[in-house]
């Protein structure tokens, strides 16, 4: 392929960072401009803030449920990593991400009849059995080109389980941190599990302020607090992530079997986070006619719902390793992530509004719907390239380079296309937020579909236990095709 063809590659990712969030944010700066309050009582009121209180409470909860989703991904880490072939991989990674497209509201309210604890035990509970997977997919990704080889040299001096916590917990701690942060800013924006377990955290403020302010200045004064504990937590990942080492693998060997037990600990972990919620909830339920009934009222949705958040899931990645492949934003970006990971999901929506209002050929189109994902969850593409680019080895760049590749074009047809697993991982995980997005779907959501997310947070308030299972379970049923044929389209390609 020549270099004219992968020129394309970082081409479009521009493209798409400038149709979803450079030209939206300016537009959206135009609009705050342009509602400046005109008196100093409005002004008072756009400089409101939102209780400190509510802050402190969401870093407290965010940061327990990313510490535990770390702690119950270590099953799934092993399982990914005795995956193997590329094919196993993705038939694995697939079927151990089933969680994240299961809806973490519905799976609070299921968790409240099994467990009677308090909301803030249930959320961070709920956030952890949800989003495990993500932990698993980012760091077994990592471990298939950086720690077998690792892996097997320190089962020479060692047992099985120490050999393992050995290699995760020295070369591998830079991912583990990475998949850490990931996880803290989405707990710290999320709004739809706090909802469904009765708590009020800084999200729900600041969705409520966003909303109903005239004044899109008040909602920007309100979020700036959130680059507080953002800053603390890049800090703090930055500072562990250096003691990682680089290491070259050409030839990674497969790591010893644990018998059954790592498959037995992640099948328990899926009974907890998908069998245990669906079953409190089908008590009084017909399944088989809800199914029927949801099914016929709302296939279109679901369908649509899973190829948009799945598109948007490719494009995200995409857009990031493009932003990570051209050296000069390289050298930025824990500061792009930052900033972009704090941008409320309600502003974003704002913005998106601002700039394709004009536009109805976008704007009642489900484009404007993939480019809110986009938007709100870009940086999760850029967090996850840049974790492939600091763990790929850098003579390969180099030795790429002398033969006439450029640095970015380098940084694609080498580093990305031997680090496709965490790639395909990140992909997966923006696809799954996505999915389960409400601030930004509310206000980006077209004619032409409903997302199911806002279906879902509808029939919750209105007690419809029927439709939520019946939901859960067909877009379950739904994406298990697209997963045996990926892998199947994997092992023959190779």
């Amino acid at each position: 392929m020549t270099h004219k063809v992968y020129a394309i590659f970082p081409a479009f990712g521009f493209l798409l960072l400038i149709l979803a969030v450079i030209y939206p944010a300016s537009m959206l700066l135009v609009k705050c401009f342009e509602a400046l309050p005109p008196s100093e009582q409005n002004a008072s009121e756009a400089a409101v803030g939102l209780p400190w209180s509510l802050l402190v409470r969401s870093v407290r909860l965010s940061g327990m449920g990313a510490t535990l989703a770390c702690v119950l991904s270590i099953p799934g880490i092993f399982l990914v990593v005795r995956a193997g072939a590329a094919s196993r991989y993705v038939l694995v990674a697939g079927l151990m991400a089933v969680p994240l497209l299961f809806p973490p509201i519905v799976a609070a309210l299921g968790w409240r009849w099994w467990v009677d604890v308090p909301g803030e035990v249930r959320c961070v509970g709920v956030w952890a059995a949800w989003c495990w997977p993500i932990v698993s997919l980012i760091v077994g990704g990592a471990w298939a080109k950086t720690g077998r080889h690792l892996y097997e040299v320190a089962l020479m001096n060692s047992h099985t389980v120490p050999a393992f916590f050995h290699v995760m917990f020295s070369v591998l701690i830079r991912p583990l941190c990475a998949a850490w942060l990931l996880l803290f800013a989405l707990f710290l924006g999320d709004y739809a599990v706090p909802h469904s377990c009765d708590i009020i955290v800084y999200a729900t403020a600041l969705l409520s302020e966003a909303t109903s302010s005239l004044h899109p200045l008040a909602t920007v004064r309100a979020a700036w607090p959130l680059l507080i504990p953002m800053s603390v937590a890049l800090l703090a990942a930055f500072l562990t992530g250096r003691r990682a080492g680089q290491t070259e693998i050409d030839e990674p060997m497969q790591p010893r079997s644990l018998g059954r037990l790592v498959p037995a600990l992640v099948a328990m972990l899926l009974l907890v986070s998908l069998a245990l919620p669906i079953t409190a909830l089908l008590r009084k339920v017909d399944l088989v006619a809800a199914l029927i009934t949801t099914w016929k009222t709302y296939d279109t949705d679901i369908l649509s719902s899973l190829g948009v958040a799945s598109l948007a899931g490719v494009l995200i990645v995409w857009m990031g390793a493009s932003v990570v492949a051209w050296p000069p934003l390289r050298r930025i970006c824990p500061a792009i992530v930052l900033l972009w990971a704090v941008l409320p999901g309600a502003l974003i929506g704002k913005g998106l509004i601002a700039a394709y209002l004009p536009f109805d050929f976008i704007y009642s189109h489900w484009t404007l719907t993939v480019l809110g994902y986009v938007a709100r969850f870009g940086w999760i593409g850029v967090l996850c390239a840049y974790l492939v680019s600091m763990q790929g080895g850098r003579a390969s760049e180099q030795a790429a380079m002398v033969d006439g590749a450029s640095g970015g074009m380098a940084t694609w047809r080498v580093t990305f296309a031997n680090h496709w697993p965490t790639l395909a991982g990140g992909a997966t995980i923006a696809a799954a937020m996505a999915l389960a997005e409400l601030a930004t779907t509310s206000l980006v959501r077209v004619p032409s579909y409903t997302p199911v997310s806002l279906i879902l947070i509808e029939k919750f308030h209105r007690f419809e236990d029927d439709i939520l299972v019946a939901l859960c379970i067909l877009m379950l049923i739904a994406a298990c095709p697209a997963i045996i044929v990926a892998a199947i389209a994997v092992r023959r390609s190779r």
